[in-house]
């Protein structure tokens, strides 16, 4: 009996690889088409960030793009989730039978084991990122949450009306970044590099709606993030390496931004970057973590965050809006007619295919003329 109790007790326990695990899972979601990036979100788009709801604070990284593929999945509209402790402590409780979603972090450990700051998110060099001190090791750690209708006892999320429409929200974006966009071809690309730096889009014609376009501009504005005198990352032509990373930031980047700025992403063909994608994420099952760290860094420098560039607005007069009622602030949007007017007279007299700031797209958004193929962002 002793023999046995000894034996049961010296019995291996086998160590969760948390990287691993968390990699995999996305793996499954690119290989089903269901990535975030993969579909259109609207239910997640109209919900927003996924949110701690007892703090308020966004997730961001890995965990967001696995709570969006949840909230997915699962048709939550809500975009708030608690551990069981923080639903205790409002009064609120776990429905019986509630299956738990995992959450990670980070927690920095000094050489002797002991847990030092750190902002919970950043591994270093070769698991993921940096950190500060060659002595902090990165200890990855998972937390199991709940989504608000899981909870019973807890009041619904308020819902305030909202004078400016999410696209109106992308509208100022631009307008604020003032980034090169161009008409003309049949593709949509970032052009880096000097004497370029540059966006260009297809023409009116080859968008079915203003959330389309949208959804596009935001990848390529991902891209565009990446310039040296931005955030400076390095672009690869077609098929290197280089390229499939920037890509799936570009990719992360997009559908995280249009879920914050309540836009529903859209559909596009993947087909070409999947393999690679797979590829490097089973290669490697850090990089995740990477693309998610840099895409949260992309985010935050286009809102305006962590000590981005915020430019100022343009003057209405110095560069065109998206002129369509949709994009517009609702109490003025009886205004719009006239300013679409006069696009369509300027698009007869020639073609724009240079603008600082807002591309106009008013025929194709205005008229809703007949789509084009999909445009999906490609970077060069």
């Amino acid at each position: 009996m002793s023999d046995a109790k000894s034996s049961r007790r010296s019995k291996p326990t086998v160590r969760r690889d948390l990287y691993q695990e968390v990699t995999d899972k996305l793996i499954a979601a690119i290989e089903a088409g269901t990535a975030p990036w993969q579909r259109p979100w609207q239910d997640v788009a109209a919900a927003g960030v996924p949110m701690n709801g007892s703090s308020s604070r966004p997730y961001n990284g890995v965990n967001a793009l696995l709570l969006m593929m949840t909230a997915q999945a699962e048709g939550y509209s809500d975009n708030r989730w608690f551990t069981f402790k923080q639903a205790n402590a409002m009064g609120a409780k776990v429905r019986k039978g509630s299956k738990s979603t995992p959450v990670y972090f980070f927690k920095m450990l000094d050489a002797k084991g002991r847990e030092v700051p750190g902002d919970g998110t950043a591994p270093r060099e070769g698991q993921g990122g940096t950190t500060d001190s060659p002595r902090q090791i990165p200890f990855l750690t998972e937390y199991r949450v709940f989504h608000a209708t899981q909870l019973e006892g807890l009041a619904p999320l308020p819902q305030p009306e909202r004078p400016w429409t999410p696209l109106q929200a992308v509208q100022q974006l631009v307008e604020r970044l003032q980034p090169d966009i161009r008409y003309g071809g049949n593709r949509a690309f970032y052009a880096p590099g000097p004497g370029r730096d540059f966006i260009q889009l297809p023409p009116e014609g080859a968008f079915a709606s203003a959330e389309e376009f949208a959804g596009t501009l935001a990848h390529e504005l991902g891209h565009w993030t990446g310039a040296e005198h931005r955030l400076n990352r390095k672009f690869g032509v077609w098929g290197t390496e280089a390229y499939m990373q920037e890509e799936l930031r570009a990719e992360i980047f997009s559908a995280c931004l249009c879920a914050e700025l309540g836009v529903a992403t859209p559909m596009d063909n993947h087909a070409a970057h999947v393999g690679a994608w797979l590829k490097k994420l089973r290669e490697d099952k850090y990089e995740v973590f990477r693309a998610a760290k840099d895409a949260r860094r992309m985010v935050d420098f286009v809102m305006g965050r962590g000590g981005a560039p915020v430019i100022a607005a343009p003057a209405s007069d110095s560069a065109p809006a998206m002129l369509s009622a949709n994009l517009c602030p609702k109490a003025v949007a009886s205004g719009v007619e006239g300013l679409l007017l006069s696009a369509r007279k300027a698009a007869r007299r020639g073609t724009a295919v240079r603008r600082h700031g807002f591309v106009p797209v008013s025929e194709a958004l205005a008229e809703h003329a007949a789509p084009g193929p999909s445009t999906g962002g490609t970077q060069h």
